[in-house]
């Protein structure tokens, strides 16, 4: 048995799996919001003790033990850790950790305490002899500390502390093979951040933490349109990229008669995107992208795959995060139970 805890700005989601007869199995699942009344939704406004209340009722609406369970897997959001692939000098693991330490300072906030590094051997470098390509996630001991009193005062015994853009590429390649050629993208378009990946079998693994996603979408309803967080939350998921039309109807004629194609907060994201890959490609010339893949809670806007499509000329797919797992449990936007599932997955160690 495994439990997977996503712990979100905009609400929390728990997945507790377990693998029987070569399967794996959905036990429960469920998520909570952060906050009671979502008017009052604000993400500089979220307290640890606000997201520890919120784990704790979950576990209790889904009848889950704290006490007894031991094998859970929460994540660190993708902003506050640093993941890169990296080609380094063979050598034994021990020397390589102190070498990677000094690599990660490099990469990550300074806050005073020491960096903390996990790294996984990706295999042999093609292009530099005696060299390996090594996948390293970094963070500091600062941040490790916050997020384990966060899980401890929820009721459980900290034990496996992995990170979003990990816990998604699992659930990725747990339901699709990595492409030989060239490379996929997976965009994980959550509320706070979405969280773009490249990933392929003979491309350098990439990841990036883009700040535009759900939340900035409806602020920018409620700005257009004056009105409050829940009916642009309303309005965002009832006409998703199309919310905008009806103030374009008013507003894209000008004295003349000339149409002028309004820029919404959606072309902002698809800018981003961009302005990603370019700077993968900068560094990857030769690689290319086959197919985009979205998840995430506001994956599941109205047209979205064809807006990302349509304006990056890409071909975009929608995960499915349940594909080759067992659940018969109902619930709403499975899309956002990507990053929870991905982390249980790791616990059951298939």
């Amino acid at each position: 048995m495994s439990l997977g805890i996503d712990i979100g700005k905009y609400s929390i989601k728990l997945v507790e799996l377990d693998y029987i007869n070569n399967e794996a199995q959905v036990k429960a699942i469920g998520s909570i919001p952060v906050f009671d009344d979502i008017n009052k939704f604000n993400l500089e406004k979220i307290s640890r003790s606000q997201l520890e209340a919120c784990l704790q009722d979950l576990c209790k609406q889904l009848s889950i033990n704290t006490k007894r369970t031991k094998n859970i897997i929460s994540s660190i959001p993708g902003s506050l850790v640093d993941i890169r692939e990296i080609a380094t000098l063979d050598m034994p693991d021990q020397e390589l950790s102190t070498s990677l330490e000094l690599e990660a300072k490099k990469h990550i906030p300074l806050d005073g305490t020491d960096a903390i590094i996990d790294f996984h051997h990706l295999g042999i470098n093609n292009k530099e002899i005696d060299k390996i390509n090594v996948l390293l996630a970094s963070t500091t001991k600062n941040i490790i500390k916050e997020h384990a009193t966060l899980i401890k005062n929820a009721g459980f015994k900290p034990n496996i502390f992995d990170a979003d853009p990990i816990a998604i590429s699992n659930i990725y390649k747990f339901n699709n093979e990595l492409p030989k050629e060239g490379a996929d993208v997976i965009l994980n378009i959550g509320n706070s951040a979405t969280t773009l990946i490249v990933w392929g079998k003979n491309c350098p693994f990439f990841t990036r933490n883009i700040e535009t996603a759900g939340n900035y979408f409806t602020n920018e309803i409620m700005r257009t349109f004056n009105v409050d967080y829940i009916t642009a939350e309303s309005m965002k998921f009832e006409k998703g990229i199309n919310v905008f039309s009806d103030e374009d109807q008013e507003n894209t004629e000008d004295s003349i008669g000339l149409s002028i194609e309004k820029k919404t907060p959606f072309n902002d994201l698809a800018e981003d995107i961009k302005r990603t890959l370019r700077f993968y490609m900068k560094n990857n010339n030769k690689a290319f992208f086959n197919k985009f893949i979205i998840t995430g809670g506001s994956s599941c806007l109205p047209d979205i795959e064809n807006f990302i499509a349509s304006t990056l000329n890409v071909t975009v797919e929608i995960l499915d995060p349940f594909k080759t797992i067992n659940n018969d449990i109902k619930v709403d936007n499975l899309n956002q139970y990507s990053t929870a599932l991905g982390l249980a997955l790791r616990g059951l160690e298939i």
